[in-house]
């Protein structure tokens, strides 16, 4: 089993099997993924890898729909939804329920798009212990940078990273996007090192793997927070826009030159993060 390709073809095979054998493969199956995700974190986040089903989803609340003509996977805003049938199919419509004829509302959770700007995001995180990604709000940089500690702390032992945003609140959505990460993985993959969501300090969120000994802490913004913890990543989300940023930084810094990893995303903002993207700090 251990040369198969995961794809469509294969996962029906298993599904045409007697109960107790599909439950054994199913088992088997999600070793070998679990091994594989551990090895090679695009082989995780890249669906086209193991073409049966995806392993990693994002959660967008903002509603966006599929044009039933063009069919070609782009996504539209309500609002924008008649000016697209006027333009560009000569359509005009007279009501909503008139232009739902047209449109499929896509789900809220769905894959995680890995556009070909990333790879090489993901390439410098694995290989530097210090990474700063200025972004627009298109870019969903922070989902990536999420998602690449969550495959750190699901498929690796001992894992301690600590994620910041301005406050309680923001740091908890950060943790919940790798608990909506976790959760949307198949079973099988799941079940191998089950993860559990909890409150945690401060309300920020944690989710721990504890057969992994590894976890992920969310805390609000400040040195004070996290400077008697040890991690092995650190997370900074909106950091052009943290006050505590440079001191956080500085608290943190021989945990990371032990072995560790810092990232900081930020859209654009005078700050201690700008300086720290042209090189000018002291």
């Amino acid at each position: 089993m251990v040369n198969y390709t995961f794809d469509k073809k294969f996962l029906e095979a298993v599904g045409k099997l007697p109960k107790r054998s599909r439950i054994q493969a199913l088992r088997e199956i999600g070793k070998i993924e679990w091994q594989r995700c551990a090895e090679d974190i695009f082989y995780w986040i890249d669906e086209r890898k193991h073409p049966a089903m995806p392993y990693v989803y994002t959660h967008d609340p903002h509603i966006y729909y599929i044009c039933g003509i063009c069919n070609d996977g782009n996504t539209y805003e309500g609002k924008h939804r008649k000016n697209h049938l006027k333009i560009i199919h000569q359509i005009e419509v007279g009501s909503t329920l008139e232009m739902m004829k047209y449109f499929k509302e896509i789900p809220t959770t769905r894959p995680f798009p890995l556009e070909d700007y990333m790879p090489p995001i993901i390439e410098a995180w694995l290989n530097e212990q210090y990474v700063f990604i200025q972004k627009s709000r298109d870019m969903k940089a922070t989902w990536l940078t999420v998602a690449m500690y969550t495959w750190d702390a699901l498929f690796h032992e001992g894992r301690q990273h600590i994620f910041q945003s301005e406050d309680s609140t923001k740091t908890f959505d950060l943790v919940k996007r790798s608990w909506i990460i976790y959760k949307n993985q198949p079973k099988f993959i799941r079940q191998i090192h089950p993860a559990h969501p909890s409150a945690g300090i401060a309300k920020a969120g944690v989710l721990r793997i504890d057969t992994l000994n590894s976890e992920i802490m969310g805390f609000p913004q400040g040195a004070d927070q996290i400077r008697q913890y040890h991690p092995s990543g650190v997370f900074l989300d909106e950091a052009a826009y943290l006050v505590e940023a440079g001191p956080t930084f500085t608290a943190v810094k021989p945990a990371i030159e032990s072995g560790g990893k810092f990232t900081a995303v930020s859209s654009a903002n005078p700050s201690w993060f700008w300086k720290a993207c042209i090189d000018e700090l002291d």
